[in-house]
């Protein structure tokens, strides 16, 4: 049986991962007959034991070694997890013991290069076939408001990855175009967008759809709830049956203070609703008895929840934050960044869209599952 493993560095992996790419991608190897395996820093979650995944655990945690805000070069985090030899010995073990046939690592930690560099030259001498490849942490698009020093330095370190990875992941086109010019990386590269859940992919009874919009997000100034709710002003003046949904946790309670004042201010407190967090099985649902998904966020990262809205059928509006041109193929509608007159104008297409009783057809083209991903990656061309 072939081996896979996933590496996430210095990692105290929790229940929400499952469903994401940290979690899935294990899942989606398993999938496709795998013997699928991971490696973390702590394995946080009863749930993922049990789903036939062999774990690893360093219990080597992110607090001391892994840089969260990438606008600052935080040299003593990067030092002392390039020097971290438990975590590398540990590592480095587990691989040469598993020898897996496919491993991807992901980049937030600057000790991944020499791992993969000690490993690659054990694969050498001992003629071990074993593909390589860096899972990008994001998109890349914080390089494009780097100081040029420092973006130089960056890009340097992405093509020594280059020597030790065969093959190099990024979730959108748009983390593409901005290694383009680097043609070490460029020929590394491969767009391989996130997925969501089997749970989202299962065939569903139909149901009636509520007059609602909804957008799941933290509750933070990037995501834009504020012009959201000024779009929604306008629309429910002419369309009094409508309300807006917000589902997600307060990150931000000084913003949450602002949007409340601001729902008061328009007068529309009764049509407004904020939903907190929900259970997996809650928000599938919500999703499914939902007309109108809108995110109307200044800056994202890949946003999963707009796939989750697609899988389950709802119209999708988004800005072009996040690589937003890359789910136009699902039918998604997109919108300039804080232009509300757009925003309004699509939600308003979208409200009448449903009054008329037609059936969505606007996202039809099939999402992949984290187990085509696996296929696709598994490939000996990709």
């Amino acid at each position: 049986m072939a081996k896979f493993i996933l590496y996430l560095p210095y990692s105290e992996f929790i229940d929400k991962y499952i469903h994401k790419a940290l979690g899935a991608i294990p899942i989606g190897f398993r999938d496709i007959g795998f013997d699928s395996q991971i490696i973390v820093g702590k394995m946080e979650s009863e749930e993922y034991r049990h789903l036939g995944i062999k774990i690893h655990e360093t219990n080597n945690l992110d607090s001391k070694y892994v840089v969260t805000d990438n606008r600052k070069m935080h040299i003593i985090p990067r030092l002392l997890n390039f020097l971290n030899f438990n975590e590398l010995i540990a590592v480095f073990k587990i691989l040469r013991e598993e020898k897996p046939d496919i491993i991807i690592a992901f980049n937030n930690s600057t000790l991944t290069g020499p791992i993969m560099l000690i490993y690659t030259l054990y694969c050498k001498i001992f003629k071990v076939k074993s593909r390589r490849i860096l899972k990008l942490d994001n998109d890349g698009s914080e390089l494009l408001h780097m100081k040029k020093l420092r973006k130089k330095l960056i890009y340097l370190y992405y093509v020594g990855l280059s020597f030790v990875f065969q093959r190099i992941i990024t979730e959108t086109s748009c983390g593409y175009q901005i290694f383009m010019d680097t043609p070490r990386i460029k020929n590394r590269l491969r767009v391989v967008p996130n997925s969501v859940s089997n749970d989202f992919l299962k065939r569903y009874d139909e149901v009636n759809k509520q007059k609602n919009i909804i957008t799941v997000s933290r509750i933070t100034p990037d995501k834009g709830l504020d012009i959201l709710i000024r779009a929604f002003a306008s629309i429910v003046k002419t369309n009094p049956n409508w309300t807006l949904e917000i589902i997600g946790e307060v990150s931000d309670s000084n913003y949450y203070k602002e949007l409340l004042q601001l729902i008061n201010e328009i007068g529309i407190s009764e049509k407004v609703k904020f939903l907190g967090l929900l259970t997996r099985k809650q928000l599938i649902e919500k999703y499914r008895n939902s007309s109108i998904f809108c995110l109307a966020s200044r800056h994202e990262s890949f946003a999963i929840s707009r796939l989750e809205a697609i899988s389950l059928g709802m119209y999708v509006i988004t800005t072009t934050a996040g690589c937003a041109k890359d789910f136009s193929q699902y039918g998604a509608y997109i919108v300039p960044i804080e232009d509300i007159k757009a925003l309004e104008r699509v939600i308003r297409d979208g409200v009448k869209f449903f009054e008329s009783g037609k059936p969505n057809t606007t996202n039809n083209k099939k999402i992949p599952s984290y187990s085509d991903l696996a296929s696709i990656i598994s490939d000996v061309n990709f």
